[in-house]
């Protein structure tokens, strides 16, 4: 069973190419009432949520996406049990085996077998569409017969090239990512308001929390079951069968040694040149196509250098940062040193999930601040991450970068998240906030 989603896919592309239609009405049936009958139980809520009460009353189409296991069709559960009923929708995941051969041509017949088993619901969700070949031209047409529809994918690339072609205007985006630090207290039944945070008991055990969540990730199935296998499974999955298998890849083993390379040097820079150096890959155009087929499985994320000029930022290096902290240390060999780097990848990570539009930045000498952040209007905001703040020579680092950013921009305060140290300095006239990352975690929702 570890195996058939993969040779499902396999056969599917097989299948596609030529054409043919394979799925019954009876089978339809069949599947359309056992993945409904899933629609049930309680779920830890997703801070997402929010955002799908303010967006279901519009018209627009709902496209969830994110990487494989982050929740997104649980995610597809909450909403319908919060904001529905399993009565008032239509839903199916293409990720079923029994599906193995579904194209476009059966969607008809899918909605056809819908209405006769339920009467018409003008609700739909679509659980990994992509699996689907000229899925959007479809959904085009659901929508403009005014049905309400949310989907879900694994691929951006995929998703966003069809969203931008047919649905351009139509959609609302919202990507899910694995567990916060909150939402890991909340699956742990640990409260954490403002007053909380200072109680010592409270403050014990979401210290704890913290210790498991900066090593471990926020994988919901991961949290649940606590087997290391799975993470290892789900990279497994993601290489094979999203990106060597979907983009015909014929130097696999070239690929899975970019990758574990990448993985490896998480919270770190890279360049594409290096890269094809070290690996003796034929071009620099090959790696770039690499890093773009994992960036689009959301397996990792490349931060750019921050400058006014767009010429500038292409010519740069980059760093990577990866999905999830636990993903990492499952499949790559640690040492102490990682902590500072788990710590900068969980931030990254964090300012993601809250929408941020962020770079690091260089000054003249080469010093970095880790993290720059943009807001729609204009106004910047400098973040330090070291682990260690505390070591004379660290703090001497990292505040002389800040303080250089600061006078750059012209920015009063900036922010040096440790783990911790918590109060605020005033050094050369600026305002230092130092911050224990646990607690960083904790400061904003996302909205």
């Amino acid at each position: 069973m570890l195996y058939t989603a993969y040779y499902s896919d396999i056969i599917r592309n097989i299948l596609h190419k030529k054409g043919n239609i394979m799925i019954s009405v009876e089978i339809l049936k069949n599947i359309i009432i056992n993945q409904k009958e899933r629609i049930k139980g309680n779920y830890i809520p997703r801070e997402y949520l929010s955002k799908i009460e303010r967006f279901k009353n519009l018209k627009h189409i709902i496209v969830i996406t994110g990487h494989r296991r982050a929740g997104k069709s649980i995610f597809l559960y909450e909403i319908i049990n919060k904001f529905y009923s399993k009565d008032e929708i239509f839903y199916i995941n293409f990720e079923d085996e029994r599906l193995i051969g579904f194209n476009s041509n059966d969607f008809e017949q899918l909605m056809e077998t819908f209405i006769r088993l339920w009467g018409d619901k003008k609700t739909v969700f679509f659980d990994e569409i992509q699996n689907v070949e000229n899925w959007e031209l479809f959904i085009n047409r659901l929508y403009e017969d005014g049905y309400k529809i949310y989907i879900t994918g694994s691929n951006s690339t995929l998703l966003s090239s069809e969203l931008s072609t047919h649905l351009t205007g139509r959609h609302i985006d919202l990507t899910i990512y694995p567990f916060s630090m909150r939402e890991m207290l909340i699956y742990n039944n640990i409260s954490y308001s403002d007053i909380d945070l200072y109680k010592n008991t409270n403050r014990a055990k979401i210290l704890s929390i913290f210790d498991i969540y900066i090593n471990e990730g926020g994988f919901p199935e991961y949290i649940i079951s606590k087997e290391k296998l799975i993470l290892e499974m789900l990279f497994s999955d993601v290489i094979s069968k999203d990106i060597i298998m979907r983009y015909n890849i014929d130097k696999i083993r070239a690929f899975k040694d970019i990758t574990r390379y990448l993985v490896s040097n998480f919270s770190n820079h890279f360049s594409y040149n290096k890269i094809k150096n070290i690996f003796n890959i034929g071009s620099v155009h090959t790696v770039k196509n690499y890093v773009e087929y994992l960036k689009s499985t959301y397996m990792i994320d490349i931060l750019e250098q921050f400058s006014y000029s767009l010429k500038n930022i292409e010519q740069y290096k980059k760093k990577i940062y990866l999905i999830d902290n636990g993903l990492g240390n499952a499949i790559r060999f640690r040492n102490t040193r990682d902590i500072g780097n788990l710590y900068e990848n969980c931030v990254f990570i964090e300012l993601k999930r809250r929408q941020k539009e962020i770079y690091f930045w260089k000054d003249r000498n080469g010093k970095e601040v880790d993290f720059l952040i943009k807001s729609n209007n204009k106004e910047i905001e400098l973040i330090q991450v070291s682990y260690d703040i505390n070591d004379n020579k660290t703090y001497k680092r990292e505040t002389t970068a800040l303080l250089n950013g600061l006078d750059e921009f012209g920015i009063k305060r900036g922010t040096i998240i440790s783990e911790s140290l918590d109060e605020i300095r005033k050094i050369k006239g600026r305002e230092i906030h130092f911050v224990p990352l646990w607690k960083w975690l904790l400061q904003e929702k996302v909205k």
